[in-house]
């Protein structure tokens, strides 16, 4: 499922993350970046040594990340300028699509901050974190709207969230009840070539309340 938003580009795709043709990809991290199962081990095994390297690195040198945070280093040998590591909740710990939105939005500030323009997602805390489908879903597609929605232009043209066959249905669902107003739907379109780069990229990322969803005031104290 595709839709255009203006000139941008949002995709519901049944796909693997690692073959996506985008600028950066998004792994979906634990706050100690230790990349030990699921789809953060395959990223880590695909990406190489200095891939595992500069995640102990960042974390040596900033500490463990809370949920909600994102981050990126070098992708090794994989074919992108870099990975974005996002930190989502666990089920149970509160505030769940609060701290997804957050960790949505910030993934897409790295872009912004990097000049990338592509960027494909998994569907965070869905899988070893419990969190349920459709609150992913929400989170995603509230962050991404209102992300482009403070924007006349913007570095990010082509988002794509990479999903199961398990759970497309509940982001096909999610999206298109709230899309009407926003989305137009259209044909799939043929997808760009993935950018490469050998080039060493490790970092972090500030942002204020102003470039979050809203929140609850409780939430927004917590970053500022």
């Amino acid at each position: 499922m595709e839709f255009l938003y203006g000139d941008r580009v949002l995709q519901l795709q049944v796909l693997d993350i690692l073959k996506s043709p985008v600028d950066v990809i998004v792994n979906p991290a634990n706050g100690s970046l230790m990349h030990g199962g699921g789809l953060a081990l395959k990223i880590q095994n695909a990406a190489g040594k200095e891939f595992e390297q500069q995640s102990r690195k960042l974390i040596a040198e900033h500490g463990e990340l809370e949920s909600g945070m994102a981050v990126y280093t070098t992708a090794g040998q994989l074919p992108y300028a870099a990975v974005i590591h996002a930190v989502g909740p666990i089920m149970g710990e509160g505030y769940e699509q609060d701290k997804l939105e957050q960790v949505f939005s910030r993934s897409l500030l790295l872009c912004e901050t990097n000049d990338w323009q592509s960027i494909a997602f998994p569907a965070i805390s869905t899988g070893v974190f419990r969190v349920p489908v459709p609150i992913c879903a929400q989170a995603c597609y509230k962050a991404i709207t209102h992300f482009w929605d403070a924007r006349n232009s913007s570095a990010v043209e082509k988002i794509i969230i990479c999903l199961t066959e398990n759970n497309f249905d509940s982001f096909f669902s999610a999206f298109r009840e709230k899309s009407f107003d926003k989305l137009s739907p259209t044909e799939e379109m043929p997808l760009g070539a993935a950018n490469t780069s050998d080039e060493e990229r490790t970092g972090y990322i500030e942002i204020n309340e102003d470039d979050l969803p809203d929140q609850d005031d409780e939430i927004q104290d917590w970053f500022k």
